[in-house]
Order: C-alpha cells, then structure tokens, then sequence
C-alpha cells in the first residue's frame, strides 16, 4: 500500500465520486479506482459499498479514512522539509472567524504576502468548534479563534487579545438598554459561535423574549439588519465601531471575567514550519496595536 493510493482514497472520500477525485489529483479515473482496489486488496476487504452507481463509505472505510486524515497531515509536513528553512513558502492553511478575517487581519496579511509571495494561504471561515475538530484531523495548520477558552489536550492555545464585545442597538431603538420590543427581532449568529451563546445568556438573564429570530452566519449581514432596524444583536465592538462613532449604531459594552478572547491555535503535534512561525510572529505583532 503506498501514499499515493491513500491519497485517492481520501480525495474520493471528500469529493463524493471515483471520477471527482481523480479530476482534482489530475489522475485517469482508471488510476484511481486502481488505487481503491489496491487498499481493499491490502485489508482483504471493501472500503466502499458499489450501490449501482453510488459508492458509500462502509463502516471499515469509515474507520480507515479518519486514520488516514493525520497520516497525510504528517507526509505534507515531511515534503514541507524540503523547503527552504530560510524561505517560506508552500502552502498555510488558516481556520478564521469572519469578523476576525475581516476586521483584525488585512494589515497582517498585507505585510506576510509582501515578505513571502512564496506561501499560498488558504482562508477558511468557520465557527470555533468546526475549527478545532480540523486542527485535530489535521486539515488547518493553524487557527485563529475568537472564543473563551477552553483547554483540549490535542490542542496548543495562545491567548493574544481579549476581543471587546457589545450588545448592538439600532439608533432607533426605543431604550438604552435591552427590553422587549416586538418590533426588534433578535439577530443571532450561528449555532456554535460563542458569542451567540452569551447573547442568549444575556437575554435570558434579562428577561427578554426570544420567539422573533434571524439567524445568520455572517456579522455583516447582521450589520446591515441593524442598520434597517430589523433588531438587536451582540457582536465584537470591532465589527461595528465605524457606525457607533458615526451615530449610525447604538452599543452597550460587555464585560466579563471570563472574555471573549483572539486565540492562535495548532495541533500539540504539528511541525511549525517556517510559514507557520512567521505568520504566528507578524500577528502576534499586530496584536499588540489592537483596540
């Protein structure tokens, strides 16, 4: 069985089709399902069940595949060793939240792509939890989270900022500060951000119903429905702070012993490579100008 033969079966597994896969690794189809049945021949059992013209992950492919995901993450890290130590380059994925991606990152990736053209970073947005199950199955090499903290033994974390978050009213809000207007929905991001956990936290604590939801997994969205005066919101002061000062926005500030904070995040087993260390060096950096 050979790391090539893995590899078609993970891509098979992730783009959903034999003939997916082997568009994207640029293989005849005929390869790949080679490669399928040289792994089925090794365990002297199928990988996938044929159903017509479906073919399903079996339970043993199931058990295969997530042994798999670290493996690869370990053989991309050895060719990365060809590289040179002085130079990044190759590619770095990042896991980021989007009010993060938007509205803390583009000075840092402004400078990182000025000094090393070299490395091809590749963005992926999504929420905490989500994150932190592909730092451990080795699909990011790093992640940037906006979260409490929590402690994972996988998992090494770095708090470099505590991220100020508020309570968002529309200018035309009828009160300073949260009460049950039925014109005003409430506007929440998506299940399993954290801060949409405090949200509902501070709503509970507060008496205020609940039963009139927007839900969405964009801050920018939600920032325009504020300024539509579709409802209220509680979002990183970050995201809003051009409209607060404008007048544009109302804004109750949150505090806590326990702070939303930017976190830099990799598996405790991941090579830092030297586009990794840089990129952890240059944001580190930025961190320190924060408001």
């Amino acid at each position: 069985m050979e790391i090539r033969q893995l590899v078609s079966f993970k891509e098979i597994v992730e783009q959903g089709s034999f003939s997916k896969a082997a568009q994207v690794l640029n293989y005849a189809q005929s390869s790949v399902t080679s490669h399928v049945r040289a792994i089925e021949d090794f365990y002297e059992r199928p990988v996938f069940d044929r159903l017509g013209k479906r073919v399903v992950l079996n339970s043993f492919g199931e058990q295969l595949y997530h042994m798999v995901l670290p493996l690869l993450a370990g053989y991309d890290d050895l060719c990365a060793l060809k590289q040179d130590v002085g130079e990044p380059a190759g590619p770095l994925r990042i896991g980021v939240p989007e009010s993060t991606m938007l509205y803390r990152l583009s000075p840092v990736l402004k400078e990182y792509k000025l000094l090393y053209p070299g490395v091809d970073i590749i963005m992926q947005n999504s929420i905490c939890p989500v994150m932190r199950r592909l730092l451990r199955e080795g699909k990011l090499d790093m992640a940037i989270l906006l979260d409490r903290v929590v402690e994972e033994d996988e998992l090494v974390c770095r708090s470099i900022f505590d991220e100020p978050m508020c309570v968002v009213l529309p200018r035309e809000y009828p009160a300073d500060e949260l009460i049950n207007s039925p014109a005003h929905a409430i506007l929440y991001t998506e299940a399993g951000c954290c801060y949409r956990e405090i949200f509902a936290q501070l709503l509970a604590k507060q008496g205020i119903e609940t039963g009139n939801i927007i839900e969405t997994a964009s801050v920018e969205v939600i920032k325009q429905y504020l300024l539509c005066n579709l409802g209220v919101s509680f979002l990183p002061e970050v995201v809003v702070r051009k409209e607060l000062e404008s007048g544009k926005l109302r804004a109750i500030p949150w505090e806590s012993i326990d702070p939303v904070r930017v976190q830099i995040v990799h598996h405790k087993d991941k090579w830092i490579s030297p586009a990794m260390a840089e990129f952890i060096r240059l944001l580190e950096a930025a961190s320190l100008a924060w408001e």
